[in-house]
């Protein structure tokens, strides 16, 4: 009788082990593993020594910390001898401006989020570097905005940036990103030329960038 007593106590035990055993393994494998959110796209504004405009750029997911950056922005380049003076029925005028300059930086770089493990809270700090191949164009400001630009001229600028920023994540979807980035922008040939008798040569510079990105 104790042997049968025994035997049954071993049976329930092996088949109470199986059952949890099998419950165990289900459960890992039909545990749904959270993804991070990272970058997508984002949308927002350049304000820099030479003008201000918009910019949306395109993120492709390196690491955990890292993406590579496509940016493409539009902006005015004005020259930092310009003047500029108003008549008397309120019409503003640029001495000596000959032409209005424009330019449409092409980026691809590198945004590195720092100290991600180390930091709690929404708050990174972003390290930033690439290169900007940049299509400048000219036309004449003695024309009107819109007719000039039948007569836009092309040159080309090719150089690089570096710089850092903060980025703060409102929520799941979207964070707000602001960047400090300086831009070396040697223009090929011979520069181009806002204001007569004055030529610009470099048309990058200290930028401030204030934008949104939307994650996936």
């Amino acid at each position: 009788m104790k042997r049968i007593n025994v035997s049954m106590i071993l049976i329930c035990l092996i088949l109470i082990s199986t059952s949890t055993l099998i419950y165990s393994q289900d459960t890992i494998k039909y545990k749904k593993v959270k993804k991070e959110k990272r970058n997508s796209w984002s949308l927002g504004l350049n304000y820099g020594e030479n003008g201000f405009g918009p910019y949306a750029g395109l993120y492709s997911s390196l690491g955990r910390t890292t993406d590579l950056v496509f940016s493409i922005s539009v902006s005015g380049v004005t020259d930092e001898r310009e003047i500029e003076r108003f008549d008397v029925f309120g019409n503003s005028v640029v001495v000596n401006k000959i032409n209005r300059v424009f330019m449409i930086p092409l980026s691809a770089g590198i945004r590195k989020e720092l100290f991600k493990d180390d930091i709690d809270g929404d708050f990174l700090p972003i390290f930033n570097i690439g290169v900007a191949p940049t299509l400048v164009l000219t036309n004449p400001y003695n024309e009107s905005y819109f007719a000039a630009f039948g007569n836009t001229q092309t040159h080309f600028a090719f150089g690089g940036y570096a710089g850092f920023g903060v980025s703060f994540r409102q929520n799941k979807s979207m964070s707000m990103n602001v960047n400090f980035n300086y831009y070396y922008l040697p223009v090929v040939g011979d520069g181009v030329q806002s204001l007569q008798y004055s030529t610009i040569n470099d048309v990058g510079g200290l930028q401030l960038s204030l934008g949104v990105i939307f994650l996936k």
